[in-house]
C-alpha cells in the first residue's frame, strides 16, 4: 500500500475540549478511504485538519504532523491556499456560487491561471463530463447554477472542485442531503475518480462505506479504534467496538429513558420535536429518536451537540430509517 497522506500523532482541540487524541494513520494513494464512527467521534474534525479548514474555527488548535507529498500541511509557514487547492472538498450540502453553471467551473481556473476562452470551454466540458453532468446541462451552461436540482448542484460542486486539479478529494457526508438516485450518481462518480485521485470520505452510512471504501478508519470519542483494508475491517474486525458499530449493536447496553418516532417529520421540525422530548427529561437521561429524513441524520446530531447534549449513536436501521440516541 502506497501512502499519500501520513497522519502523525495529531491532536485537535476546540478550546478545552479535545476532539482528536494522538491519531496516527496512513491514507493510501488512489483509493477510497472511509472514516467511520458515531456522531461526535472526530470524523469531520480530522477531515478539516487535512485541508486546514479547522483554522477557520475560533478557539481550535491542532498539533502533530500531516505529511502530504513530503510537506507537513500543519506547518504554520506554508501557503494554506495551496493546501486547499491540492485537496478539493465536496461538502455535505451543495454550495454553488451565485453565478452560471459555466462560471462555477471556470471560477477556480481563472483564479489560478486565466486560460483563454477556447481552453476554458474545454476545461468546463471536461470536468462536467467527469462529474457526470455534461449531458444534462450542455445546452444551458449560462443558466444560474442554483436552478439545478440538489443532486445536480452536488455534482456541479464536484466538477468545480476538480477543475483546479487537486490530487485529493475530501468528502464530508457528500450524499446525506440527497435523494437515493442522486446519491447513487455521486457514489458512481467517486468510484470512477479513484483511478486518478486519492479520496477520503466521512460517512455515517455504514452501507455506503461498504460500497465505496478500499480502506477504513474507525474513530470513537476522538481516538483511533481500528484501521485497515475495507474487506478485513468489515468482515473480520479486530476490535469489539468496530464489530458492534458495523453490526448496529453499538448502543445495545444503553438504558433508553424515552423514545420519539419522528418519521414523516422533516428538518427542522424533527429537531424541534427532539428538543421538546429532551426538555421533559432530566440531565443525564437518554432519548432515542427514529427519523426517515436523510438531512436529519447529520443536522439533528449537530444541532444537539451545539445545544450541549451528547450524541451517543447514529445508526441506520433499514434503507429508510435511522436511529439517533442522545444523552441530555
Amino acid at each position: 500500500m502506497k501512502s499519500h497522506i501520513s497522519i502523525q500523532d495529531v491532536n485537535a482541540f476546540y478550546g478545552d475540549h479535545q476532539a482528536l487524541r494522538n491519531i496516527t494513520v496512513e491514507i493510501p494513494q488512489k483509493q477510497v478511504t472511509a472514516i467511520i464512527g458515531p456522531s461526535g467521534c472526530g470524523k469531520s474534525t480530522l477531515l478539516k485538519c487535512l485541508n486546514r479548514l479547522i483554522d477557520l474555527t475560533d478557539g481550535a488548535s491542532v498539533s502533530g504532523k500531516i505529511i502530504v507529498d513530503g510537506i507537513n500541511v500543519l506547518n504554520g509557514s506554508i501557503d494554506v491556499t495551496d493546501v486547499r487547492r491540492k485537496m478539493g472538498l465536496l461538502p455535505q450540502k451543495p454550495n454553488p456560487l451565485p453565478m452560471s453553471i459555466y462560471d462555477n467551473i471556470a471560477y477556480g481556473p481563472k483564479l489560478h491561471g486565466k486560460p483563454g476562452k477556447k481552453e476554458m470551454d474545454e476545461i468546463v466540458e471536461k470536468y462536467l463530463k467527469i462529474s457526470g453532468l455534461w449531458e444534462e446541462v450542455k445546452d444551458r451552461l449560462k443558466s444560474p447554477a442554483n436552478k439545478l436540482s440538489i443532486g445536480q448542484q452536488q455534482r456541479l460542486c464536484l466538477a468545480r472542485g476538480l477543475a483546479v486539479e487537486p490530487d485529493i478529494i475530501l468528502c464530508d457526508e457528500p450524499t446525506s442531503a440527497l435523494d437515493p438516485v442522486s446519491s447513487q450518481h455521486i457514489e458512481q462518480q467517486l468510484l470512477k475518480l479513484k483511478t486518478n485521485y486519492t479520496i477520503v470520505i466521512v460517512t455515517h452510512n455504514i452501507h455506503q462505506a461498504m460500497r465505496l471504501a478500499d480502506y477504513v478508519i474507525h474513530l470513537y470519542l476522538g481516538e483511533l479504534v481500528e484501521h485497515g483494508h475495507a474487506n478485513e475491517v468489515f468482515e473480520n474486525p479486530k476490535e469489539e467496538r468496530t464489530r458492534a458499530y458495523i453490526n448496529g449493536t453499538f448502543s445495545i447496553d444503553l438504558k433508553i429513558d424515552s423514545e420519539a418516532n419522528l418519521k414523516g417529520k422533516m428538518c427542522p421540525f424533527n429537531f424541534v420535536y427532539a428538543k421538546q422530548a429532551l426538555h421533559n427529561l432530566e440531565d443525564g437521561k437518554i432519548l432515542k429518536i427514529i427519523v426517515d429524513d436523510p438531512t436529519a441524520v447529520t443536522e439533528v446530531p449537530r444541532g444537539m451537540e451545539a445545544d450541549g447534549h451528547k450524541v451517543l449513536i447514529v445508526k441506520e436501521i433499514n434503507k429508510t430509517d435511522w436511529e439517533i440516541v442522545i444523552q441530555k
